[in-house]
């Protein structure tokens, strides 16, 4: 359907003059390919035989656009020229007088083609966009540039950068996550750079501050295939990780270079491998898990008395194929739903090591609690250790020796 020029000049004619922006949203869509803020140009011509069309400010924006949107434009091209991106959009933030007095005029007359000026404005900020930076308009771009007409301002929001590997934790005594700054707990200050968190004695820190100097990122997440506690080593081919870079101004690097610093730096400490970028799909699969997840353990088991070769054969015997139900410990209580989970253990192997100490490796489901496998939890946890030979047990030391199914 063709726009109806009479009414569009009874509607200039009647509410004054209209900036091409919202003259082009009033035509809307049926003119082609042509931005519409481009339509409104052309039409504008015609429009000033209305006599009041030329006159005053625009009726719907009092000339908000025209004034400001040129300066915004240069000022987003300065921006977007010290980051690294492939694609763009634009989008916009309208003070709601101007909304306002949009929805009044198509109430009032109902123009069959009109369009919001949000929509006139974006198409034509996507084509000067993709113009001037040779980048093309993608729906989920790497930058978002949003132009706010009510602070005149612009705002890149950057999509982050993903990069999947493996990490190996060689020493006790390191957690995964950074934990909150105790100078300011966790609001954000000078100590901790505004993050909330420190990055020392962490998995997350020791690898994030590396790659957030690669990336020139704000901050950093790391997203792992489960975790281990503090006091256990994280060893053979490693954990799976998504790190999430955030802001990036940068979107491409060495990864190997990268790998090669973070291992370097943490020698005998924590490792990478097998760095390659990745996506959010990936973030989300490694944190729903999958049922075919199973994870090795080494573990270092003291017993209250004295333990046999007939007690270790029972325990082999006894666990080999269990079905483990087991309570939410009390030690992770605190974070942790309580429910009781029903997890599987495969296979059981012990060697002796003195009257009172085995070394056990527990090849199980992915979210056993191995100590707890062990000790029972007060009964907590059933069948374990403790209850197959009837005294107490406690886990000394704990290794992950893979993760298998990632």
């Amino acid at each position: 359907m063709e726009p109806d020029f009479e009414l569009v000049r009874k509607i200039v004619g009647r509410e004054g003059r209209l900036c091409r922006f919202c003259l082009g949203s009033l035509v809307g869509e049926k003119l082609g390919a042509i931005p519409n803020a481009v339509k409104g140009a052309a039409l504008g011509s015609i429009l000033e035989l209305t006599g009041r069309s030329s006159e005053g400010p625009c009726a719907v924006c009092d000339d908000l656009i025209e004034n400001s949107i040129d300066d915004l434009v240069e000022r987003a091209l300065r921006l977007l020229s010290i980051v690294e991106y492939k694609s763009v959009k634009a989008g916009v933030k309208l003070p709601p007088r101007l909304i306002e007095r949009e929805d009044r005029l198509r109430a009032k007359y109902n123009p069959p083609n009109m369009v919001s000026v949000k929509l006139t404005l974006i198409k034509w900020l996507d084509l000067v966009l993709s113009a001037e930076t040779g980048a093309p308009i993608e729906k989920d771009p790497d930058v978002l540039v949003t132009f706010d007409l009510m602070l005149k301002d612009v705002e890149l929001r950057i999509s982050p950068v993903f990069i999947y590997g493996r990490y190996r934790k060689l020493e006790r005594g390191i957690s995964q996550s950074r934990r909150k700054c105790p100078y300011c707990g966790g609001r954000g200050c000078e100590k901790c750079n505004w993050t909330g968190k420190i990055a020392e004695g962490s998995v997350e820190g020791m690898i994030g501050e590396v790659m957030k100097e690669f990336f020139e990122s704000d901050d950093y997440v790391l997203h792992g295939a489960g975790r281990e506690d503090v006091d256990a080593r994280m060893l053979g081919r490693g954990r799976p990780f998504v790190m999430e870079l955030m802001n990036p101004k940068r979107r491409s690097a060495d990864l190997k270079r990268i790998e090669e610093e973070i291992n370097a730096k943490w020698k005998g400490k924590v490792e990478v491998l097998d760095l390659r970028y990745s996506n959010r799909e990936e973030v989300r699969r490694l944190k729903e898990g999958s049922p075919e997840v199973r994870k090795l353990y080494r573990a270092l088991v003291e017993v209250d008395g004295v333990v046999t070769d007939k007690d270790l054969e029972k325990v082999e015997r006894e666990l080999t194929g269990a079905v483990i139900r087991q309570r939410t410990p009390k030690r992770v209580s605190w974070r942790r739903a309580d429910l009781v989970r029903v997890r599987k253990v495969y296979e059981v192997k012990t060697k002796k090591l003195d009257e009172r100490t085995f070394e056990m490796t527990v090849l199980c489901d992915g979210g056993l609690y191995v100590k707890e496998l062990i000790s029972g939890d007060e009964g907590r946890t059933t069948p374990s250790v403790a209850e197959v030979l009837g005294k107490k047990a406690f886990c000394r030391e704990l290794d992950v020796l893979e993760v298998l199914g990632h």
